[in-house]
């Protein structure tokens, strides 16, 4: 594997991060059960506030767009968009065309997007660096990933952000009607832990109404390291 310093000079993170993509995925998603969690029950009364679609994709919610940039040895896959089932078939074809092991450093500016196709695409880089490539993750300044974005950022490690890039969570909800269910999230809720977000902080948004389906949780990059939220790993200087 290439040096620390030569890698984060390819992708652009600038001299003295010092962090290393992590090839394997046992470090950043660990089969964690969320621990005493208790979602709160107001969330009965769904309130439609920027709905996730969970129906298939149309011109409502156009696909993300995706750019493959390779830098040397490293290749920059960005995501800015809606999580479509066109922008995951698309996401994963490119996984499978890069060379194996090459490292990858996904950037993501999105808002979210359909919960199937998020799972799956966060599966399809779990599975990635399961089999021994490198996959980190960036949120850049002035952009945001927010509800199933969290999710696929949680994917990779380590997992880097600028200090005022904004992150949202809140409980999905269907496209056509704007409602939420307590399965939908309580899976959402446990995958996030299962994937490195710290319980506690789970529990904090959770009483603070985050998952009640009332509001959307945003925090800024250094909130988030500042509240040990485990969501960011690494604060671009």
């Amino acid at each position: 594997m290439m040096s620390v310093q030569k890698l984060l000079r390819k992708v652009g993170f600038g001299f003295g991060l010092g962090a290393l993509l992590i090839a394997g995925a046992a470090l950043g998603h660990a089969a964690t059960q969320p621990d005493g969690l208790s979602l709160n029950p107001a969330s009965a009364a769904p309130v439609a506030v920027n709905p996730v679609p969970a129906a298939p994709a149309s011109s409502e919610f156009p696909d993300a767009a995706m750019s493959r940039n390779d830098q040397g040895d490293v290749t920059v896959l960005r995501l800015d968009g809606i999580i479509t089932p066109g922008a995951e078939r698309s996401f994963v074809d490119t996984l499978h065309a890069l060379p194996a092991r090459r490292p990858l450093v996904i950037e993501l500016s999105s808002p979210g997007g359909f919960t199937a196709a998020g799972y799956r695409m966060i599966d399809a880089v779990l599975a990635e660096r399961q089999g021994g490539r490198p996959v980190a993750t960036r949120v850049r300044d002035g952009d945001s990933c927010e509800s199933m974005c969290v999710g696929l950022y949680l994917a990779g490690y380590p997992r880097y952000a600028a200090p005022r890039a904004e992150f949202m969570v809140h409980a999905p909800r269907m496209a056509e009607n704007g409602r939420m269910t307590m399965r939908s999230t309580q899976t959402m809720v446990e995958r996030l832990v299962s994937l490195g977000a710290s319980p506690a902080w789970i529990r904090r948004v959770t009483a603070e109404g985050g998952f009640s389906g009332a509001r959307d949780y945003r925090e800024t990059a250094d909130r988030l390291t500042a509240d040990g939220a485990n969501i960011v790993t690494d604060l671009l200087r």
